[in-house]
């Protein structure tokens, strides 16, 4: 009997640990994209100001309250007009993505840790890392014609490198893609 009972209990463990690793795929077909959190993501637009005009900055966003290695994880999409790239070339699209990791940077008063090109079903990127007060921003920033999408996750400095990120990071996928 304690037998039985002892194989139950590591059997419902076992369970329970296989449930707690299940993440929930996100699809925002609007969005043109696909990702896997955590939980289930909450979704918001705002305005925001910017040298070509005000956009709209969609964020989809999930902030663990606790229990998890990390603080948020998020996708954000904003399009820009598109005669801004109608002419575009790498160069010029570099620049665009340069302001990008140059604003993340300020707007956390952080210090660039790492930043590599990339490139993400045949569009430009980035993969960045930000060290700031307390922790770290891990960012991949891709260049999808006139919209940016920006994969996001905030850890403190102890979860520094931990599996949930990378996790999240590769779960981000694009719906349109060239």
């Amino acid at each position: 009997m304690k037998k039985a009972l002892l194989l139950m209990t590591v059997f419902l463990l076992s369970i329970n640990a296989v449930n707690a690793q299940d993440w929930e795929k996100y699809k925002a077909e609007d969005l043109e994209f696909v990702a896997y959190y955590p939980a289930e993501p909450k979704r918001t637009v705002q305005k925001v100001s910017t040298a070509v005009g005000e956009l709209d900055m969609h964020m989809i966003m999930y902030a663990p309250t606790s229990g998890d290695d990390n603080a948020v994880y998020s996708v954000i999409r904003s399009d820009y007009p598109e005669e801004q790239f109608k002419n575009a070339d790498d160069d010029y699209n570099a620049s665009v993505l340069d302001g990008a990791v140059k604003g993340a940077v300020s707007n956390v008063k952080g210090f660039l840790n790492f930043d590599h090109p990339v490139k993400f079903n045949g569009y430009p990127g980035r993969s960045i890392k930000i060290q700031m007060e307390g922790g770290f921003i891990y960012i991949n920033a891709y260049l999808v014609e006139n919209s940016m999408f920006i994969t996001q996750v905030i850890c403190t400095a102890d979860k520094d490198h931990n599996d949930s990120i990378y996790r999240f990071l590769k779960s981000f996928e694009l719906i349109k893609t060239k």
